[in-house]
């Protein structure tokens, strides 16, 4: 009994620093992300295409632009596990006419690939 409960705790280990790796390689992806705010109004007229990808999340976007606004933002693929809540931030994007909105909680990195993605499409 005493060996197996080592057995299981060195398990227990091992699968918590496998999580603790994938949340940290997972983080420094996202924080490599050019953030710097695109001013959409000089971004001419047309439909752009924009992708964006991390260890766990991809996202490929189709963003619309029309007299200096962001009018329709399509998401074409969203690989996300449970990341898909992080989908609604594009209502308040096209609303606000930018990209810099509030990440979904609990969908952090998904909200940060999806405005990757669309800061991509339009530079």
């Amino acid at each position: 009994m005493k060996k197996f409960l080592i057995v299981l705790g060195v398990i227990a280990v091992a699968v918590a620093a496998l999580c603790l790796s994938v949340f940290f390689k997972m983080k420094s992806q996202t924080d490599a992300f050019d953030t710097t705010p695109v001013d959409i109004s000089k971004v001419a007229d047309g439909t752009y295409e924009g992708y964006s990808e991390t260890m766990m999340v991809k996202a490929k976007v189709l963003v619309t632009v029309e007299s200096g606004k962001i009018t329709d933002i399509e998401i074409l693929q969203h690989d996300c596990g449970k990341g898909h809540p992080a989908e609604a931030m594009i209502d308040d994007m096209i609303a606000n006419n930018t990209v810099e909105v509030d990440a979904v909680s609990g969908a952090t990195a998904s909200s940060a690939v999806i405005k990757d993605a669309i800061r991509n499409a339009l530079r």
